[in-house]
């Protein structure tokens, strides 16, 4: 009978931490910047184009491993890496990457432009499957945003 209670007790825990985990798929590319002069620097102080991504759920979810692209030919063009504390997106909070085509400056740096980019994709860990994914408007004016309303 003890036997039974600690096993229910794990069982529960088990359960309640499989509910608060979210799903990749929770995550939205919410808006984004093509020409950048005048709005957010990056942590090298500068300017460059940038991709938001929403955790719309109310669970952390952790976007490592997922890739973001703008070539549908290449849907692993660049890795969010694993491990990295600031890629575990809290409850209905947002993350900035910057579209400098310079990755090698850290995790939210991709290795590619919006001004070349036709589409955003945002794809699980998978490397196959679409989460979301935005046309880009290359006819915005400087420093004014594409932000979705849905």
């Amino acid at each position: 009978m003890k036997n039974l209670r600690y096993i229910l007790v794990l069982c529960s825990i088990l359960v309640s931490l499989s509910l608060s985990a979210q799903q990749q798929s929770a995550m939205r590319i919410n808006e984004y910047l093509v020409t950048n002069t005048n709005d957010f620097q990056d942590d090298f102080g500068q300017q460059n184009a940038w991709i938001e991504l929403f955790n719309t759920s109310y669970g952390t979810v952790d976007i490592g491993g997922c890739y973001l692209s703008n070539d549908p030919n290449n849907l692993k063009k660049y890795v969010i890496p694993r491990g990295d504390v600031m890629t575990k997106i809290k409850p209905r909070q947002h993350v900035l990457f910057w579209a400098d085509e310079q990755p090698f400056r850290g995790t939210f740096h991709v290795n590619f432009n919006l001004l070349d980019s036709d589409v955003i994709y945002f794809v699980s860990s998978d490397g196959r499957t679409i989460i979301d994914q935005i046309k880009v408007q290359k006819n915005l004016p400087e420093n004014v945003s594409y932000g979705r309303t849905n």
